[in-house]
């Protein structure tokens, strides 16, 4: 009966000294009989595991306890599997302890699927709370990008305050663009695409790339000017490089070292990209290139380099997604990213296909709310957020503009305004998430009180995200934060013109 059993069983007399191993134990870990007998089956034992697990049936058999032990046994083809063996005492007719029966079973699968299933609801939890971080950090951007920009246009000696608010907008606004790879990363939407100059957005990383390095690398930078422009995510195109830079400095380590970032333009035949990478269209390639001088990668390394949790690092020093990150960034985008070692220095090429027009010209001034041309009639604007700085500043921008403004701070009060002012409100500014009614609520309520009324929603969350809570009604205009002044104003103008 033992033998024909589904599990591992085996027996110990009153001496603690094995006596029984069924033929499963047997063929598991490919042993003989005479093997295993006594304490020879603590030869399969890890040696990591060993101590524990015969203390742990020693203290079971002394109090004549059930015994529940986990450990890894090693099977038969030398895998070390995980194993639960399960143990009760037993008697003889006269009561007196004869010694020990136990069933050992196979988990190691169980295991691996548990721990991918605690894996995955990890990154569940993590990406709610990117998604709640983001929500929040991104209306109090929008608050400094409003004021920033409100400041600049009232400002009348533009000199040195004007240089301190033009850092405060562009830090608002590279801002937002890394919330918006949180908000991508917790599954929220996708990237937003724009023709982008390779160059300059690496350029405007230096600052940050040179502090980020080890101290004993130098950097070495050849940007090209004038290239085309790629379409794709600058927030993205960031990331890529700060990956390769990173990883670069890591190859050189505590010795001294160069790391080289270039971008060049590539025209070429397909054929002229190397093996690796001929299912690329033709057609004109931005190629960056990161390189270092450090230790290099074994051909082993190089095959594995962009398999999800393959690291080289010491443990807790990586978690071994960056490069794979970084390839499913640069496929996204339409390219191709490879690798190059010969022992000594690793390169990596990543080629972006080009966009049809050369790089915009950049230094364009800044439209600023005040400098546009007046609304040749008041119009009165509903503004309903919660966060207080971003309502003043807007608000007070609106005015300037020509507009009439009335502001809620709440749902329920914006649903108060609307039942008083409801003959004079031509639009309503509404931020998606609030306190008090909601938004859907104060949507509603425009729509029964006045249909021709405009709704501009207003949310950190990307348009899709906000359409699925305005399921079966009719959303028509949308900005998304944080705004810049002078696109709100061009979004009323446009939904007041329709």
């Amino acid at each position: 009966m033992a033998d024909t059993a589904p599990v591992m069983i085996c027996a110990s007399g009153p001496d603690k000294l094995a006596i029984f191993f069924n033929a499963g134990w047997l063929t598991f870990t490919g042993r003989t009989m005479e093997q295993e007998l006594g304490y020879g089956w603590t030869d399969g034992v890890h040696p990591d595991d060993l101590a524990e697990c015969l203390a742990s049936y020693s203290a079971s058999f002394d109090a004549r306890t059930d015994c529940h032990i986990e450990y890894r046994l090693r099977r038969a083809d030398g895998e070390y599997r995980s194993v639960a063996c399960n143990g009760a005492p037993r008697f003889a007719p006269d009561g007196v302890f004869a010694g020990y029966i136990a069933s050992c079973t196979d988990i190691t699968d169980a295991k691996r699927a548990q721990q991918k299933e605690l894996a995955r609801q990890k990154l569940e939890s993590v990406g709610m709370l990117a998604s709640g971080v983001a929500h929040e950090f991104n209306n109090l951007l929008g608050g400094i990008l409003a004021s920033s920009e409100l400041a600049l246009a009232e400002s009348a000696e533009r000199s040195r305050v004007e240089d301190t608010l033009q850092r405060i907008r562009t830090a608002a606004i590279r801002g937002g663009g890394i919330v918006r790879q949180l908000l991508i990363y917790s599954g929220n939407e996708g990237p937003a695409l724009e023709a982008i100059d390779v160059s300059l957005v690496i350029e405007e990383m230096l600052p940050l790339l040179r502090v980020s390095i080890s101290k004993h690398a130098v950097l070495k930078i050849d940007l090209g000017k004038q290239f085309p422009e790629v379409r794709g995510n600058s927030s993205q195109i960031r990331q890529v490089v700060m990956n390769l830079v990173s990883n670069a400095s890591d190859a050189i380590g505590e010795h001294s070292g160069v790391i080289s970032v270039s971008t060049m333009l590539v025209r070429a035949r397909q054929d002229s990209f190397g093996p690796d990478v001929t299912k690329l269209p033709k057609g004109d390639y931005i190629r960056i290139e990161v390189s270092d001088t450090g230790i290099g990668m074994t051909p082993e390394v190089q095959a594995r380099i962009f398999d999800p949790f393959f690291t080289t690092k010491f443990p807790g020093n990586g978690r071994g997604l960056g490069l794979a990150v970084t390839q499913g960034i640069v496929r996204a985008h339409g390219g191709n990213i490879s690798v190059r070692s010969s022992g000594q220095g690793t390169a990596f090429d990543v080629l972006l296909p080009c966009a049809a027009k050369t790089a915009r010209e950049t230094g364009s001034p800044i439209a600023f709310p005040g400098t546009e041309k007046i609304a040749s009639r008041a119009r009165t604007i509903l503004v309903v957020e919660d966060e207080d700085l971003l309502r003043l500043a807007v608000s007070k921008a609106l005015t300037k503009r020509g507009f009439s403004v009335i502001q809620a701070c709440d749902g329920s009060a914006g649903i108060e305004l609307i039942r008083v002012h409801k003959n004079d409100i031509a639009a309503v500014l509404l931020d998606v998430t609030l306190p008090g009614k909601s938004s859907r609520e104060i949507f509603e309520e425009v729509s029964r009180f006045r249909p021709s009324v405009k709704v501009i929603l207003t949310s950190a969350y990307g348009e899709e995200t906000v359409a699925r809570s305005f399921m079966g009604l009719r959303v028509e205009h949308f900005i998304r934060k944080p705004f810049q002044l002078a696109e709100l104003v061009g979004v009323l103008q446009d939904a007041l013109s329709d």
